[in-house]
Parts: C-alpha cells; sequence; structure tokens
C-alpha cells in the first residue's frame, strides 16, 4: 500500500518546522568576530601592527641605544570630519612608546600636561620636584585627512517564480551584498625642545583605510493558504579610530627607527592586518580541535618552561585545567595579550609565532661555527660568519654610519643624555 501525502501538507509542515528551527536558535557572531568583539571578556586592542613595537623593543637592546627623553603635542583632527576618527591619538601613542620600550626602556615619555593642573600642582609641591627630567625631544602632528566614502560597491540579485501548480502560487529570492571603505591620514614629526625645530627626514606620514561590509538574502513562498518569508542580514563595520591606532603604531616605529638609525623596516616587513605569517597560523588554528589547540599552546608553554611536564590541559568535560588555565593567563600577561581564558586565535597566533622563532634559531647556526658548503668543499676553507670575535678582513670597506642628531645643550636645564648610537 502506497501513503500518498498531499504536496500542500508536506510543504506546510516543512516550512512551519523550518520557521520554529529558526525562532529556537539564538543569533551569535562567529567565533573570529567573538574573539575580537568580546562581550563576556575584555580583550586587548590590538593592531596587525602591535607586534612591530615589540620588535623595536628588541631591537633597542641588540643595538644598545642611549635612553632619550620624550614627550608628545596634543594630536589634534584638523581634518574636514573633525573627530571623525576620535580624539585618543596622543594617548594611543603613549600606549605605543610604553609597548616599544617595555625591556630596553629606552624611550622615557614625560606626560606633562597643562591640561591636567591638578597633576601639575601636585608636581609643584613635591618634595622630588627636581628630578624632573626635561625631556629632549618633542612628537607633534595631526590627523589631516579623513575621507569617510572613497569607494563603494554594491551588487545584487533576485529570482522569481509564477505559480508553479495548484498548490504553489510563487516564490521569490533575492541577495544583495556591499563593501564600502574608509580611510584617515596621519602626520607626526620628531622636533628638538631646545629650539623647537623639526629633525628633518624624522618623520611619518601614512593613510590607512578600514572596511565596512554588509551582506542580505531573503527567501519568500506562496502557497495556496500559506506564505512564509525567511531572511537574514549581516553586517560588519570597523571604527576610524582602529584605522587611527594603527597609524600611530606604525608612526612610531619609523619616528624613532629613523632618529636611532636603526633598520626598523624589518620590524615592518612581517606585519600588518593579512600576512602570510597570521594566514598560515588562521589555517592551523581551523584545522585542529580544541582539544588539539590547547595541546599545541601548552607544548609551547612547556618548551618556556611556563607549564609542568605533567600539566594537563583539558579536564573531562572539556574546559582548562586549572594549571594550563594559569600558565596561559601568564603567557597572556607576558605578551600582552589580554582576553578569555581560553585558547582564541590571539594567544595561538603568539604560540605559533614563538614555535616559528624557536625552529629558525635552531636552525641558525651560532657565530664564528664554520658552515661546510653542499658542495663539498673543505670546513677549513669555509667563510666564517662575521661577529665580535671574528672581525672583517682589514681590505673590507663598511659604509660608515649616519651621524645621530646633534643636541644642543640646555640653558639651565638638565644635561642631555648622550646621542642616540646608531648602529650601535
Amino acid at each position: 500500500m502506497t501513503l500518498r501525502i498531499p504536496f500542500a501538507r508536506l510543504a506546510t509542515a516543512f516550512l512551519g518546522s523550518i520557521l520554529a528551527g529558526c525562532s529556537a536558535i539564538p543569533v551569535s557572531p562567529p567565533e573570529n568576530v567573538r574573539e575580537t568583539l568580546s562581550p563576556t571578556y575584555p580583550v586587548r586592542t590590538l593592531t596587525g601592527f602591535t607586534e612591530g613595537l615589540a620588535c623595536m623593543d628588541q631591537m633597542f637592546i641588540r643595538h644598545k641605544v642611549e635612553p632619550i627623553y620624550v614627550t608628545a603635542a596634543p594630536i589634534p583632527d584638523y581634518s574636514e570630519s573633525r573627530g571623525g576618527a576620535g580624539y585618543g591619538a596622543r594617548d594611543m601613542m603613549i600606549s605605543a612608546i610604553s609597548e616599544m620600550s617595555k625591556e630596553s626602556a629606552a624611550i622615557r615619555f614625560v606626560a606633562f600636561d597643562r591640561q591636567t593642573p591638578d597633576i601639575v600642582a601636585l608636581q609643584s609641591s613635591h618634595p622630588k620636584k627636581g628630578a624632573l627630567r626635561i625631556p629632549d625631544f618633542f612628537i607633534r602632528g595631526a590627523v589631516t585627512q579623513i575621507n569617510t566614502s572613497p569607494y563603494t560597491k554594491q551588487r545584487g540579485g533576485s529570482l522569481n517564480a509564477g505559480q508553479i501548480n495548484e498548490n504553489i502560487q510563487g516564490g521569490s529570492y533575492s541577495g544583495s551584498a556591499s563593501v564600502s571603505l574608509s580611510s584617515v591620514s596621519l602626520d607626526l614629526a620628531l622636533g628638538l625642545v631646545n629650539n623647537y625645530q623639526i629633525l628633518p627626514g624624522v618623520f611619518s606620514a601614512n593613510t590607512f583605510s578600514v572596511e565596512k561590509r554588509g551582506a542580505s538574502d531573503e527567501i519568500s513562498i506562496s502557497l495556496k493558504k500559506l506564505g512564509a518569508i525567511f531572511s537574514t542580514n549581516e553586517n560588519r563595520a570597523e571604527a576610524l579610530s582602529r584605522a587611527l591606532r594603527a597609524l600611530v603604531e606604525v608612526g612610531t616605529i619609523e619616528l624613532f627607527g629613523k632618529l636611532y638609525n636603526l633598520p626598523y623596516w624589518e620590524c615592518l616587513a612581517a606585519i600588518g592586518e593579512v600576512t602570510p605569517e597570521r594566514e598560515k597560523a588562521r589555517s592551523l588554528y581551523a584545522s585542529l580541535s580544541h582539544q588539539e589547540r590547547a595541546e599545541f599552546v601548552l607544548a609551547t608553554l612547556r618548551s618556556l618552561k611556563m607549564a609542568k611536564a605533567d600539566t594537563r590541559p583539558l579536564e573531562e568535560d572539556g574546559s582548562l585545567t586549572p594549571a594550563f588555565r594559569r600558565a596561559l593567563m601568564q603567557y597572556r600577561m607576558r605578551h600582552n595579550v589580554f582576553g578569555d581564558s581560553g585558547v582564541d586565535f590571539a594567544i595561538f597566533e603568539r604560540a605559533w609565532k614563538d614555535n616559528q622563532h624557536a625552529a629558525a634559531a635552531a636552525a641558525t647556526p651560532p657565530a664564528g661555527i664554520e658552515v661546510p658548503k653542499s658542495n663539498g668543499t673543505p670546513p677549513s676553507e669555509q667563510p666564517k660568519l662575521l661577529n665580535p670575535s671574528n672581525p672583517a678582513p682589514a681590505d673590507m670597506k663598511l659604509p660608515p654610519a649616519p651621524a645621530a642628531p646633534v643636541l644642543p645643550p640646555v640653558s639651565g636645564g638638565p644635561a642631555h643624555p648622550a646621542a642616540p648610537a646608531p648602529g650601535k
């Protein structure tokens, strides 16, 4: 016996189940959005250029630069859209300088500001007010351009169907997607406090853009006694203040890299919002399960002596063990990657990069070690890597390093520190 159910009844039941299911399923942002816009846990404000600050910090240490004292004037918005990118550029720069000198202490920021008269009054009454160090350099700059819509694009389409039979009266589908860009430009320069002169060539002038994306879909169907519509909309927009932070971080790297005459471009070469390294880490992260991600990060913590060999990553219910959670938070604080106590992409990417750096260091022979050639030449005939104990040949001419800025004496004030030693 064949059981036949009217098509209209099947369609009604099908649509009813879909609509009922949709009403019961909560709408939530995808995982990559929750990692940066978490409603449950504060996260560190990062850009694709934040890692360059830590790179410069290590470069200061390697070149043994002399510390300098710096201050900054307010960074106003002189564009047509006054305040379109926010008013926090100076404080963003203070955070960037602090991150860039966390271990080297190469840059000492003097936060004198007449807009905080209470602090100025307290300093004037402090018993050790004579310890105030007059800065040698000042930073000035401004937001010079904001373009809220330099580029926009939208595509869409629709499909309609008439009556198919007596039960299906018709249906339609429509979809659209759009993207628009907004850009902000920041100009920065570095000058001498004692004579107000801007140092030639020590400047930064860059433009950065953020995206606003949107997509929508709608399906409708009309039956003999029933009609239904299903629609989805998704939009994502980034604030111009995020672009401003990225420009401040890049500008800070540029200014002090040029001032110290260091190869700062090495710290800008492998950073950005989208890099091959980040894409590799993202691909690996997406291919691993929750447990595999935890085991990967735990292995990094063990290699850094931040977790014991017998530390387990997960409990039976899938949550992090207390020992792993403590080690993970310590690792987050070490790299200023504040966020959820779990294993998200930010901390996974940090662990992946540490593994890559460790592998590269292990593959690099120590300075002065003879490296055999692949053509079978005896090691005694090999050139040795240059290092202090293995100086360059006498006939090798090395280009002289450019001179550091000459700092005139400050009349009636504390003496200047030694000028930054370029290439030291």
